[in-house]
């Protein structure tokens, strides 16, 4: 074969790490080659791309009898192929591809359980989920979803486990997982990461107990102290009994780690990124060694799969057109002369858009960033290509609890830039993208006061050290306007990029506690809101007040 491999790291075990090292394994004719991905995040063309990928594992099974294809999850959510279908067209590529066996991630879970069940039904694959366990009285999505399988390559038996993280129950829809407002699911939250290697850990003694010779963990749990006690390193050190952890939800490139697990034996740890950056490969050796390496290049398309995608494709193209919603006047981000208002000034769309995420997200208050709305929506029929247009970034949805003082502050950084004016000489002025369009809130910005922001070399915010120009702010509760209270906690919603990752230097936010910290695509809950109401609301004509320029 013909490969262009970025870095090949080779980790080698003598022996499986099952504890039963005299255990005899059948004798293997070639290597076992597994090939994985994930945190595809419908980026099917991206990088290495489907096509490349099917080429490379249709021309290793012609070199080899012992092939496999595996996805660590995030394959359904991240680019409008996946949003307007609600997933459906990538579980038909993914069908195409003649995957194996898959795992579960948090953004599978976007478009609700019940349509994740029906996704499940689609695949033609193995989905396997081992630490979900349901408390409800209604239909359990996983009830026919396995821990793991276990694949026979001429006797030598793999099994692949595959392991949620816990965190889904808030990086994506709370709700989701609820029945009358209490959790009916759980993915093995408590103690500490202790009840999650505990349910891994009975699957992986069932899987030894069924004849596996190597267990292979499909993980969605990330690496680093952002996804602890939760991360793949943990689950590895609280275990014994994995061979190889193939792991997502970091977006982390890891060509081949090893770590010790809880009887000391080494592990191997790969991970491959994200919208198919690389592909991996592990080896499993007739020796019983294993390696794992990450490809990023290869020099043949399927063309098969492309004309599938090219299909799908099409097929978007055409669900792109479909109505909506229906507008009798234009959603405009300029003003009469043609001038972008949205980044300086309150509009109609953008209040729109603030009260479509505060609707979905059920929190006190909703802040977007002005640069997120991009384009004007015209009076007539709104269709889904309107709603990308407006919003192509498909950030997803936050919503956290945040302080009415770090809400004033991040009111005062975000309009630094606002002037009486917002145009000169057919030019815009004041604009800033960080500017906040806001729901369940409203603010009053001085313009006659300097901004005393205080900045970094990084134009991340610091400090206020002088008198504020945003005054007036008031929170809505209980269908009336109150004064915001600086020491009360509220429930905050916006986009991740914001919220989560400091967009355009707000990083007010970023240490809050987090209820969903990435949910739904801002446009495809943007889309559901229009579909819901059906006629836009003749209130959004002209701006409905929330924002004062004095």
């Amino acid at each position: 074969m013909k490969r262009i491999i970025t870095v090949i790291l080779s980790v080698l075990l003598i022996m499986s790490v099952s504890g039963c090292e005299s255990e005899k394994k059948p004798e293997l004719k070639d290597d076992i080659h597994i090939f994985y991905t994930s945190d595809v995040h419908c980026g099917l063309s991206d990088n290495m791309g489907f096509a490349k990928l099917k080429a490379l594992v249709d021309d290793d099974k012609k070199e080899h009898p012992y092939v496999a294809l595996v996805d660590c999850g995030d394959y359904l959510q991240g680019g409008t192929i996946g949003s307007i279908s609600k997933g459906e067209q990538i579980i038909h590529i993914m069908n195409a591809m003649n995957y194996d066996v898959v795992t579960i991630g948090n953004h599978e879970f976007d478009y609700g359980m019940d349509r994740l069940g029906e996704l499940m039904k689609l695949a033609e694959f193995e989905v396997v989920a081992c630490n979900v366990e349901y408390s409800g009285a209604k239909t359990n999505v996983f009830e026919n979803t396995p821990g793991f399988v276990i694949k026979d390559f001429d006797g030598t038996k793999v099994a692949f486990i595959g392991v949620l993280t816990p965190e889904s129950l808030t990086s994506s829809t709370p709700a989701y997982f609820m029945e009358n407002d209490e959790f009916v699911y759980d993915f093995g939250s408590g103690n500490g990461g202790l009840d999650l290697a505990e349910r891994v850990q009975k699957t992986v003694d069932e899987a030894r107990k069924q004849g596996a010779h190597y267990v292979v963990a499909l993980t969605h749990l990330g690496t680093g102290v952002t996804y602890e006690p939760f991360d793949a390193v943990t689950l590895i050190r609280n275990t014994n009994g994995i061979d190889a952890v193939l792991d997502g939800h970091a977006h982390a490139e890891i060509i081949g780690e090893t770590y010790q697990n809880k009887d000391g034996k080494d592990v191997v740890l790969s991970s491959v990124g994200t919208k198919m950056k690389n592909v991996g490969e592990l080896f499993i050796g007739k020796d019983g060694t294993i390696e794992t390496t990450l490809i990023s290049e290869y020099d043949r398309e399927d063309e098969d799969i492309k004309k599938t995608i090219a299909e799908e494709e099409e097929h978007l193209n055409q669900l792109l057109n479909i109505k909506v919603a229906h507008t009798d006047f234009d959603l405009s981000i300029t003003d009469e002369a043609d001038i972008r208002i949205s980044r300086t000034r309150e509009i109609g769309l953008g209040d729109l858009a603030a009260d479509a995420w505060r609707t979905y997200l059920g929190t006190d208050i909703v802040i977007v960033n002005g640069g997120a709305i991009r384009k004007t929506i015209k009076a007539g029929d709104i269709t889904y290509q309107n709603v990308i247009d407006v919003m192509p970034f498909m950030n997803s949805l936050s919503s956290c609890y945040a302080t009415g003082q770090q809400i004033l502050d991040s009111l005062e950084f975000c309009s630094r830039f606002t002037e009486k004016i917002h145009s000169f000489d057919g030019s815009a002025v004041g604009e800033f993208g960080g500017f906040l369009q806001v729901s369940g809130m409203k603010y009053t910005i001085d313009t006659s006061i300097p901004s005393s922001v205080v900045v970094d070399s990084d134009n991340m915010f610091v400090e206020i050290t002088g008198e504020r120009r945003v005054k007036d702010v008031q929170v809505l509760e209980n269908g009336e306007y109150v004064p915001i209270d600086p020491n009360k906690t509220y429930t905050l919603g916006g986009p991740d990029y914001v919220l989560a990752h400091m967009g355009d230097g707000n990083n007010l936010f970023k240490d809050c506690q987090f209820i969903i910290e990435a949910g739904p695509t801002d446009s495809d809950v943007f889309a559901g809101y229009l579909r819901e109401i059906g006629n836009v609301d003749a209130r959004y004509a002209q701006p409905e007040g929330r924002i004062t320029i004095e």
